[in-house]
């Protein structure tokens, strides 16, 4: 692998640039511009492995190209534009044997939380990424760039929006429902994503990332998109973004392979965290009691009213919105 990767990087400075893909029919395509982020990553990668080439001087010139990934500054970008969506590269050279250049690339990660923090704003769920399709996917990357900062750096700056943007995922934003397909288990997760398992077997992709919700003015704009139901997030769809549980749209509900890629980083290290804290866990790794050795005090709110909706058919669907955390009229971006 080692000399196939070195053949990739030979090939990489021999033609440098972007490569795009080549659409003759649909009007929908990866349009990545960015690469140098790309050049950065394989050159740390070989760090360790590599001693006749300075691939630390390689990868530091290549980083300081882009300082912050170009969707967490400009706060919009369009479809796979700027992939991947996390620079690991600059995680790389935040830990980095050269105190100098450790400082540099830790400094350039905060940058970019700095940027999607501010693009928060005063928005009640913390979330500074772009309603793009595959939003899903940004919020996931600014996740692994957060959690990346906070344990090279010690620096808890930005434990909080690293919460709020996991909550999201996991059912914490508008529409009150994971973006994990078949997560948490008889929660409220997507269960009729648009996929061709769910087609053909009725079955969910357990474990997949959906590509999350998009701009109410881009879902309105997409050609081929079809409600198969009567959507169960309806009260929730006036506000700037939109977001269907439907087998029809793939613009919001498609479990995406790179998004979920990047959310077993997220679930992995959630996992080792509780595993580590001292908290009790039952046989199958679920939190059911906090360390009771620490003199902290835990609040929850609970209502068993708010049921997972099933098949679309609630039979009480005032009652459900009343008990939820959002404004029921729905303007809550």
């Amino acid at each position: 692998m080692l000399v196939k990767s070195r053949e990739a990087w030979d090939f990489a400075k021999s033609d440098l640039g972007n490569c795009q893909t080549a659409c003759t029919v649909t009007p929908y395509f990866y349009e990545e511009d960015n690469w140098v982020d790309d050049m950065e990553l394989a050159a740390a990668t070989f760090i360790p492995m590599e001693k006749q080439t300075d691939f630390q001087k390689e990868a530091k010139y290549w980083g300081e190209l882009e300082p912050v990934t170009p969707w967490m500054e400009l706060n919009r970008a369009r479809h796979y534009q700027y992939y991947p969506f996390v620079n690991l590269g600059h995680a790389l050279l935040a830990q980095s044997a050269d105190p100098v250049v450790a400082k540099q690339f830790a400094g350039l990660m905060k940058q970019g939380l700095d940027q999607i923090r501010k693009y928060a704003g005063n928005d009640p769920f913390r979330i500074g990424v772009p309603f793009v399709w595959c939003s899903n996917n940004f919020v996931a990357a600014a996740i692994t760039q957060a959690k990346l900062y906070r344990k090279i750096t010690g620096d808890t700056s930005y434990e909080e929006m690293e919460a709020a943007l996991t909550d999201w995922l996991l059912g914490c934003n508008p529409w009150g429902t994971s973006m994990i397909c078949g997560l948490p288990a008889g929660g409220d997760f997507p269960a009729t994503p648009h996929s061709s398992l769910t087609f053909f077997d009725k079955k969910t992709t357990t474990g997949g990332l959906v590509d999350g919700p998009v701009y109410a003015s881009i879902y309105k704009s997409l050609i081929g998109i079809q409600l198969y139901r009567a959507d169960g997030y309806a009260a929730f769809q006036n506000g700037k973004a939109v977001y269907h549980d439907d087998m029809g749209d793939y613009s919001t509900n498609e479990p995406t392979m790179d998004g979920t890629a990047s959310l077993s980083y997220l679930l992995s290290s959630l996992e080792v965290e509780g595993r580590t804290s001292g908290n009790i866990l039952d046989d199958q790794g679920a939190l059911v009691r906090m360390n009771p050795a620490e003199k902290k005090v835990y609040l929850i709110f609970s209502d068993s009213r708010i049921m997972r909706r099933r098949e679309n058919n609630c039979s009480n669907l005032e009652e459900i919105q009343s008990q939820r955390f959002i404004f029921p009229d729905g303007n809550f971006l």
